[in-house]
């Protein structure tokens, strides 16, 4: 017989063999977590033809001739890669991103420790006991559910498995024992089960009035110190301490309960009466007028006196009656100082010389402090002006132009602007119109069509609405004017009108600039009218009936407008009134009538005002120096030295604490002084080393003043407890199968030496209590937490699941509903660490759970199609081979003939 047809026979087996691989990958494209297989051959044994020959002295070596026998299947692997991550969004679905197994159990609940984990270094394997009913397979399809009980489950309801965790020692037995009671400063304290605060003491803190009850748990020194207000009976109550003890121990993590009773202690003398009575020899504050700041020498003696600047016209003489340009005066029933200069004719006053003048008046009268002024008096300004930039308007000149030899029907009068500047500006006259006025333009072109044989009244009254419509909101009635001629428009030989062109010569009218007089703004008219006309004040305190004074020149043009008025006065001088008088006395002064008047009226804004600062604001703030009286403080007497800069403070206890350094802070904004300092060590703190303190603090708050204290305080006893002792571990899943609370938003530790049954229920027990809070969420993080926020609003730590690894995952065996068991080849379970472990941590080496994702199969189609068509081919081929050598036979069957 051929061998080719046994050959064919194997390759038709193997590739049947590939095919059903390839099916099953096929079909399982959507299955979760599904990793996907692969047929690998390899040849048969070979058959010698001929052996293989050595090299000779007269002849080369000989390969061996060999036949094959054909192909055999070598293995079926499974392709262990990681499959894509699908978002689903279900808080139950979970999926490993990178190596790993979870572990799920059938069998019954564990909670007794019969599962027990081994995490020695290098172990991390499962070690049953003989008692384990359960057989732990393995699988990455996170798809979990809940029964009615709160099992964490496959979809087909095997238990999935993990680690209990708790806050405490997770190397104690987890017995749940609450520590033994103690008590300090009066307090009875009981805590709850657990054995977070082991060791730790309860002691005081800060006990001043006003102590917002507080607790703040020191870990390095293990202490829960409390702080309140201990200074007076009823000031703090058990309640505020156990509330703020409770508050303290959760937010540094620790989920222990405390509970108070008895009656605080009371700690008297924590506090200072209110400093009184001192004051600095300090200078008023500074302040400013007219250009000058004032500032002032220690005391008081000019507490609530005004400088006034006054304004005068008549020459001033001194007591000697010797001519001066300055003059000043002490009104002491009023309380002023009063400075008299002419204002407006003066140049800028010495703030030196003003400071002499005022000196000499200021010890005339008695007054021991001087002032010190810096800056000049400045002269009154903005009482001149003179008008500038005036322009007159021009109109543009026109010229007729072009070919036509008949004149434009229309006669055109442009208005005096530069609006049309470089127009061109065209007509035509048309019998096919359907209104009378048609007006198109473009750049700098203007074009009028008019409809023959319109009337002049018909032109006219639509021209300028056609010509706005033309130009835009931009264009001017009043600048162009257009004049019909004729009684109607006729073009009787159909001729070319010329057009007329505009030069550049049209200029618009522009006012001078706004001249301010005092405050009050003039406005003049759009011409060159008033162009180098000077306005001025001329009497800054006029009080008569005519304030206004106009000066022609030589040509009759006006020269100069003096305006006259009481600009001193706060009130001001009112533009709306001077206005009137103003147009009155131009129109008197160039005899003009209504019409001629109308290129010379003013119009005034404002309100005039020469100077705000005439009289400063009172001085105030000046002091004599002055010592506060004494005080007493916890046994101490403070003696304050002079000054004024401690007045309404209060000294008091703060901390008190065994071991606190002894130092003072100040609250300048309660105006408090608080010191720090242990008083509950006897000889610890003396007087001396709280004044040095006391000091220190002032002098770095830049607070110039001394303290000194006589005496040692007081020893406070009572104020620490004995150690708390004899609390054992809360886990979160006790033996029992019920969920405890565990702090999920504290340090979380494992139990991670024996695996239990995973449960997320409808509600968690509080420790040592038969209290229960339901479980409103909750969530799985990266390292399988699952943790759940209660309906009081704290996060409760659930447990954490279990995952595995193997040394071989591809030798795993397949038991179908994704899952697998180990096998010979497989490796034995290699158990990941839970948080906090206790053994080694070998964590890092495994995938995270992310929660609301699946993993995808790992199937790549386009790979599985190729691999079909290469395999069907095989086989037909195989086939192939079987009838042709059938062919050979019947050929050779057939030389008989």
């Amino acid at each position: 017989m051929l061998r080719s047809m046994y050959s064919g026979i194997s390759g038709m087996k193997v590739n049947q063999v590939k095919l059903d691989v390839i099916g099953n990958n096929i079909s399982n494209v959507g299955t979760t977590a599904f990793k996907s297989s692969r047929a690998r051959f390899s040849d048969m044994l070979r058959q010698n033809v001929s052996e293989a020959m050595s090299p000779s002295a007269n002849q080369g070596g000989k390969n061996a001739s060999q036949v094959g026998l054909g192909v055999q299947l070598a293995s079926i692997d499974t392709v262990m890669t990681q499959g894509m991550m699908q978002p689903t969004g279900r808080n139950l679905d979970v999926a490993i991103d990178g190596d790993g197994f979870f572990m799920v159990s059938k069998g019954p609940e564990v909670f007794n420790g019969s599962l027990n984990v081994n995490h020695g270094a290098g172990a991390h394997t499962l070690t049953p006991t003989g008692n384990s009913q359960n057989d732990i397979m393995y699988s990455r399809d996170g798809s979990f559910i809940l029964d009615r009980e709160g099992n964490l489950l496959t979809g087909d309801g095997f238990r999935v498995m993990g680690y209990s965790l708790t806050n405490d020692d997770n190397g104690m037995q987890a017995t749940s024992q609450r520590p033994q009671p103690i008590s300090a400063a009066g307090l009875d304290v009981r805590f709850g089960p657990g054995s977070q605060l082991n060791e730790y003491k309860v002691v005081l803190g800060e006990v001043g009035p006003g102590t917002v009850t507080s607790c703040e748990v020191d870990k390095e020194n293990k202490r829960l110190i409390v702080s309140g207000d201990f200074s007076s009976p009823g000031s703090v109550s058990t309640d505020q301490i156990q509330l703020a003890m409770n508050k303290g121990v959760t937010a540094a993590g620790i989920s222990q309960e405390v509970f108070v009773s008895g009656k605080p202690m009371t700690i008297s003398n924590l506090s200072t009466d209110k400093i009184i009575g001192g004051s600095d020899s300090t200078s008023p504050s500074s302040l400013s007028f007219s250009g000058c700041t004032v500032k002032f020498t220690e005391g008081s003696s000019l507490n609530g006196y005004v400088f006034e600047l006054q304004h005068t016209v008549e020459p001033l003489k001194n007591e000697n009656g010797v001519d001066v340009d300055i003059k000043a005066s002490i009104d002491e029933n009023n309380k002023k100082i009063i400075v008299q200069a002419n204002l407006v004719e003066q140049e800028k006053i010495s703030g030196k010389d003003l400071q002499d003048i005022i000196n000499s008046e200021l010890e005339k009268v008695g007054i021991d402090q001087e002032v010190i002024m810096a800056g000049s008096i400045t002269p009154l300004k903005g009482i001149k002006g003179e008008a500038k930039g005036g322009v007159n308007a021009v109109a543009p000149n026109t010229t007729i132009k072009g070919d036509g030899t008949v004149d434009p029907p229309l006669k055109l009068t442009l208005g005096k602007s530069s609006y049309f500047n470089g127009y061109k500006i065209s007509y035509e006259v048309s019998d096919t119109m359907s209104k009378n006025v048609e007006v198109t333009a473009g750049p700098k072109n203007l074009k009028i069509k008019v409809k023959e044989g319109a009337t002049t009244s018909e032109v006219n009254s639509e021209l300028k609405k056609e010509l706005k419509k033309a130009l835009g909101d931009s264009f001017d009635e009043s600048l162009l004017t257009i004049e019909v001629t004729g009684t109607n428009i006729t073009n009787p030989n159909n001729d070319t009108f010329k057009h007329i062109e505009v030069d550049d010569k049209g200029v618009n009218p522009k006012a001078p600039g706004v001249v301010n007089i005092c405050g009050i703004d003039i406005e003049m008219p759009q011409n060159s009218n008033y162009n180098d006309v000077k306005f001025e004040v001329g009497d800054i305190n006029y009080s008569g009936t005519d304030p206004i004074e106009v000066k022609l020149g030589s040509t009759g043009k006006i020269e100069k407008i003096i305006i006259n008025g009481n600009f001193l006065d706060l009130m001001g001088v009112s533009a709306r009134s001077l206005e009137e008088k103003l147009n009155g006395a131009i129109k008197n002064a160039l005899k003009l009538d209504d019409d001629g008047m109308k290129e010379y009226k003013i119009k005034l804004s404002g309100t005039g005002k020469i100077n705000d600062q005439m009289m400063s604001n009172a001085i105030e703030g000046g002091e004599e120096l002055k010592s506060p009286g004494k005080v007493n403080l916890f046994g101490m007497e403070v003696t304050l030295g002079p000054g004024g800069s401690l007045n309404n403070y209060t000294i008091q206890i703060g901390k008190i604490t065994a071991g606190t350094k002894t130092e003072a802070t100040i609250d300048s904004k309660n105006k408090t002084i608080v010191i720090n300092a242990d008083l509950v060590t006897n000889g610890a703190t003396t007087g001396t080393s709280i004044q040095n303190a006391l000091n220190k603090a002032l002098r770095d708050s830049g607070i110039n003043q001394g303290i000194t204290i006589s005496g040692n305080p007081g020893v406070i006893s009572g104020t620490e407890s004995d150690i708390v002792l004899g609390g054992t571990p809360v886990q979160s899943l006790g033996e029992d199968g019920v969920l405890n609370f565990v702090n999920g938003a504290g340090e979380l530790k494992a139990y991670d030496s024996e695996l239990k049954t995973l449960k997320i229920p409808d509600k968690v027990r509080m420790p040592g209590s038969n209290q229960e809070l339901r479980v409103k969420t909750y969530s799985i993080d990266k390292n399988g937490i699952i943790t759940g926020v209660l309906e009081d609003g704290r996060v409760a730590a659930l447990g954490q699941i279990a995952m595995a690894s193997f040394k071989n995952p591809e030798g795993l065996t397949s038991m179908g509903g994704n899952l697998y068991s180990g096998s010979v080849n497989s490796g034995e379970a290699i158990i990941k660490s839970g948080v906090g472990t206790l053994g080694e941590d070998n964590s890092k080496g495994y995938g995270d759970n992310i929660q609301g994702m699946l993993e995808m199969s790992n199937v790549d189609l386009a790979e599985q199609f190729t691999d079909m068509i290469v395999t069907t081919r095989a086989f037909q081929a195989s086939g192939k081979m079987i009838t042709t050598g059938d062919e050979v036979l019947q050929d050779i069957i057939n030389l008989k003939r």
